[in-house]
């Protein structure tokens, strides 16, 4: 690597092998190769780390600069030409040691994405740093104030009038047309860098860096849509029929985006008589969070105690969770509100959290870390499960048995809702942001409206001709993530009937067992990036990844219940 312009950085210079000296010498210089670089990269990337959480946080112009004057520096060290290709070679002569192999094989992909120019690199960041400070700062428009994603939220779910509902709705999609032009450039920036690479797109890029084969991964996608058709058809059909309901002269086929509580409609309104809003008004957040996974056998009050969790001006009005140096310093950033969404956003984020702090400490720092974000977002969604479960309501939350009755049927409709609108919103999302990549210059807003039309069911606005596309801030600031989720949701499915089998007499398996703790820090979390993800799953529940755990927990099981329940009361 050439010098990094870096108070305290180490020049690394390159050496080409020499390879008549046998294995042992090779081992000895890969050996030595990454102790040099993994040394320079944690410390850059604690500094990025630590300038994100500023920026998020204060919301500061100086914040944001140091921020990406923290993410050049990690740039520099990750773009070198010449470590790339000792790094090649390296793994070429091969290496026998599977730590060390696996650290290589890690190293080669963290390199493949930033093979560019200085001013190449330096552009995509003044790009991806204008879009997230855009994103950090805007607050909607509505009737000439200024309001936040809570307060917008919070005005879909109470507003009765169609046509102010529609106001608050257009509102919401509002910085889409600060940022689409942006977007669309950051795009071709990165797909210049992917061509350079001889992939077809950053798309295709992005994949492979993350050990995900595209054709199998649109496969899936397939087979998940055909699973999901007719059990998302009819209980959308059931919800519109709710929804239209409550407003004068609406019929269901009339229903359209702004009469869902999420802009986006990727979070299931509240619809089969259950207002579980109401069941945390009176408690604070965090408590039931803390206790919930103590209880499983993780200390997350550390995690706690360094967070940021509640709304201000200027802050990110985006949940995350962060892990500033692989030691043991994780946060999560929430803005709550004692509602239901921001205690599954809680117990989501801290979901991450366990994960990270549970990874064995003496692993090399390039395994310290989830093995693949799939895999921590299976754990996330896996706990945010658990806000919808009348198990934890009861016992984490205290809502009372007569309470609990009349909720636990409409709580298993809304769950199943709840996964199968997530199913179909991150299709889109995939589906879209593939396109997104392969012409950046087509008809982005016509392609988004035929995409939520084909996947969500929801009918276009009639005569919009806007970038509502835009509005996602995963496009600009997080590409190419959504595949994770999906991933994690099936993996979850999988990893949740694993527990079952092993605690089978649990009404819960989260709930109240502190055993689950030890079985998920020995299966999943200890190895790190150790393994592949693939591998990691199929060494924790003894299969290949397989999608029938999640239609059979979110499809058949449900079905199968509401048929007995059904037939009980006749």
């Amino acid at each position: 690597m050439g010098f990094i312009d870096a108070k305290g950085a180490t020049q690394i210079i390159y050496k080409p092998i020499d390879h008549d000296k046998g294995g042992k010498v090779v081992a000895k210089h890969t050996e030595k190769l990454i102790t040099d670089l993994t040394n320079q990269m944690s410390e850059a990337e604690k500094k990025v780390m630590e300038a994100y959480w500023q920026a998020a946080t204060a919301g500061e112009k100086k914040a944001e600069e140091n921020n990406s004057h923290a993410l050049k520096e990690w740039k520099a060290i990750v773009s070198d030409p010449k470590i790339y290709q000792q790094l090649q070679d390296c793994k070429k002569e091969g290496v026998s040691n599977p730590i060390l192999a696996r650290q290589v094989e890690l190293l080669l992909l963290e390199f493949m994405e930033n093979q560019a120019s200085k001013e190449e690199i330096a552009e995509i960041l003044r790009l991806e740093t204008e879009i997230k400070s855009t994103f950090v700062h805007f607050r909607a428009n509505d009737q000439g104030k200024k309001v936040t994603n809570n307060e917008l939220t919070a005005m879909l779910k109470s507003e009765k009038d169609t046509y102010r509902r529609k106001e608050i709705w257009k509102a919401s999609k509002e910085i889409g047309r600060l940022v689409a032009d942006n977007i669309r450039e950051l795009v071709r920036r990165r797909n210049e860098v992917a061509r350079k690479q001889g992939l077809r797109d950053y798309y295709a890029m992005s994949l492979t860096l993350q050990e995900l084969n595209e054709e199998k991964l649109f496969q899936l996608l397939a087979e998940l849509k055909e699973q999901t058709d007719q059990p998302y058809t009819e209980i959308k059909k059931e919800m519109d029929q709710v929804i239209a309901a409550r407003y004068l002269y609406l019929r269901p086929e009339g229903v359209r985006p702004w009469h869902y509580e999420d802009p986006f409609f990727q979070e299931a309104p509240m619809v089969f008589d259950v207002n579980i809003d109401e069941v945390f008004a009176d408690h604070k957040l965090e408590e039931l969070a803390e206790r919930t996974f103590q209880e499983m056998g993780f200390a997350v009050q550390g995690i706690l105690d360094q967070s940021d969790l509640y709304e201000r001006d200027r802050k990110s009005p985006y949940a995350f969770c962060i892990d500033i140096d692989r030691k043991g310093d994780t946060r999560i950033l929430c803005n709550l509100q004692s509602n239901a969404y921001w205690m599954n956003t809680l117990l989501h984020e801290l979901g991450h959290g366990v994960y990270q702090i549970n990874v064995n400490p003496e692993l090399p720092f390039l395994l310290r870390k989830a093995t693949h974000p799939s895999s921590t977002e299976a754990i996330a969604l896996m706990m945010e499960q658990l806000g919808k479960s009348p198990t934890w309501l009861s016992h984490i939350v205290g809502v009372e048995t007569s309470a609990l009755e009349k909720m636990t049927e409409p709580l298993a409709k809304q769950m199943k809702l709840s996964q199968l609108i997530s199913v179909r919103w991150c299709l889109v999302m995939i589906h879209f942001e593939r396109e997104l990549y392969l012409d950046p210059d087509q008809d982005l807003n016509r392609l988004w409206w035929d995409l939520v039309e084909q996947f969500q069911f929801v009918p276009r606005p009639e005569g919009r001709d806007e970038p509502d596309w835009a509005a996602k801030v995963h496009l600009g600031a997080f590409p190419v993530y959504y595949q994770n989720y999906l991933l994690g949701e099936l993996t979850a499915s999988q990893l949740l009937a694993t527990v079952s089998k092993e605690f089978p007499k649990k009404d819960h398996p989260l709930v109240e067992n502190e055993a689950v703790g030890g079985f998920l820090k020995d299966r999943f979390f200890r190895e790190g990036a150790r393994y592949r993800w693939d591998e990691l799953i199929e060494q924790a529940t003894g299969e290949k990844l397989n999608p029938e755990y999640f239609v059979s927990q979110f499809v058949e099981n449900v079905s199968n219940d509401e048929e007995k329940q059904v037939a009980s009361k006749k």
